[in-house]
């Protein structure tokens, strides 16, 4: 009868809250693998650090202030193979009042992704330059299941959280317009209009679990969420560049975020239990296809953008960029929304801090060759990006599930970058790979000048 009685609040936990990711608290999406490092591999090869410097196409979107120090209309393009392994939680216990997750065993969810992730072209004129781009703010496809063994939480016996399995794929794309003008020989200013557009199709469920044996049909979905849509909003982005002196140049950006909203649902399926004579639990369809939530607007806000960057170019040879970004990830978060009936308050202790990248890096040329060489390196700092659940949930079956799930989402990354140019006439190619525990991404771009 323990077991029993154990088991059965488990399944409440799981109709009242389950897991909890995303702008809804579904399972998809424990971690956001959004980046607003600079487009294009000679960025990349030097950390992501360029808002001070902005001297090819790319400034179109990274400081679009920056076109304006271009002669000639010139045209980027960059390729990127992603490596994505995203930590979920896969097993063990964790123990309430206090709550403590050290019990608790993580895998990784491994996926790829190859995408054209930037193009662009660039019109000089006089005073003026224009620019129009394609940036791929994010491509994003992962797909998972948890042990079926789940998550025990020990308080007497409380429960367990339900395995799970997910399949989401999240993509946006920013199709923009930017336009700059040379105040003077020491300050350029620019602007940019983008054109967001957002698809999100993510498939995850709740499965019985095995729980010592006594569940006769382990791994059958007990309810399923989905969350689905396509919208189109609009961005926009303001930069500024400084030239302080021969050696010496800054930049200044804001990038205001788009809104997207979507639908999600939740909808149980074998939800309801049978106790057997021989101390066996079976899940079993529940009459009238069981419990379901429906939300027809829920909101998805990219995150706002501030950034600063300092460039030194203390010989023809060498330049160091140093560049800091101020990503409000919260926005994501807040008015976060349920499919499972929580306690709004419960609800809001989920969120994502906001926080700043700090990129440095380097670029080494080798200007005495006919085509000249270039070498990069650079390392930056990405902050915390994935949804966490904050304070302690006590012994609530609303709030303790939540705090399981997110217990293994990982905090703030460093990352390395390695990179190279070769540069002729009217032509340069460059590659570039960057590298961290959740991402590893290799780049190659080129530049025609016309």
């Amino acid at each position: 009868m323990k077991r029993q009685l154990t088991l059965a609040i488990g399944a409440a936990l799981l109709g009242a809250s389950s897991a909890a990711f995303a702008i809804t608290d579904s399972e998809a999406n424990p971690t956001f693998p959004l980046s607003f490092a600079n487009p294009g591999a000679r960025s990349m090869g030097m950390g992501g650090a360029f808002l001070g410097l902005a001297d090819d196409a790319t400034a179109a979107y990274a400081n679009p202030a920056g076109i304006t120090q271009l002669v000639t209309p010139e045209i980027s393009i960059e390729a990127r193979h992603t490596n994505y392994s995203l930590p979920f939680i896969n097993g063990g216990n964790a123990t309430s009042s206090p709550f403590n997750a050290a019990g608790l065993q993580t895998a990784n969810a491994d996926s790829s992704i190859n995408n054209l992730s930037f193009l662009s072209i660039v019109y000089p004129h006089d005073r003026w330059s224009f620019a129009f781009y394609r940036d791929e703010t994010l491509n994003f496809h992962t797909s998972y299941a948890s042990d079926l063994n789940g998550e025990g939480v020990d308080e007497g016996n409380t429960g367990v959280v339900f395995p799970i399995s997910v399949n989401a794929n999240l993509k946006i794309i920013n199709y923009g317009f930017s336009a700059a003008w040379r105040v003077s020989e020491q300050l350029s200013l620019g602007a940019g209009l983008s054109y967001y557009d957002f698809h999100i199709n993510t498939v995850s469920s709740a499965k019985s679990p095995i729980f010592g044996g006594i569940v006769t049909n382990p791994g059958v979905p007990v309810n399923s969420q989905a969350q689905f849509g396509s919208d189109q909003a609009f961005g926009a982005n303001f930069g500024a560049r400084f030239v302080l002196n021969e050696q010496w140049s800054a930049g200044l950006v804001y990038r205001r975020g788009p809104k997207f909203s979507y639908a999600a649902n939740n909808k149980g399926v074998n939800d309801s239990l049978i106790f057997n004579d021989d101390g066996t639990i079976t899940f079993v369809p529940t009459p009238g296809g069981g419990s379901s939530f429906d939300l027809r607007n829920v909101r998805f806000k990219v995150p706002d953008v501030y950034g600063a960057g300092l460039s030194w170019h203390p010989t023809d040879a060498l330049v160091v960029n140093f560049d800091t970004d101020y990503v409000e990830y919260s926005q994501l978060t807040r008015g976060i929304q349920t499919l499972f009936g929580n306690d709004p308050a419960i609800v809001s202790h989920l969120s994502i801090p906001n926080g700043a990248e700090i990129h440095l890096g380097g670029e080494y040329t080798f200007t005495q060759m006919t085509h000249p060489f270039s070498i990069r390196a650079g390392v930056w700092h990405d902050p915390r990006h994935s949804i966490e659940f904050k304070g302690d949930p006590g012994s609530d079956l609303g709030a303790l599930p939540l705090a399981v799930l997110f217990a293994g989402t990982k905090g703030s990354q460093n990352h390395g970058a390695l990179g190279l140019g070769w540069a002729f006439s009217k032509f340069q190619i460059d590659a570039a790979a960057d590298f961290s525990d959740l991402t590893d991404i290799y780049s190659i771009s080129a530049v025609y000048r016309f």
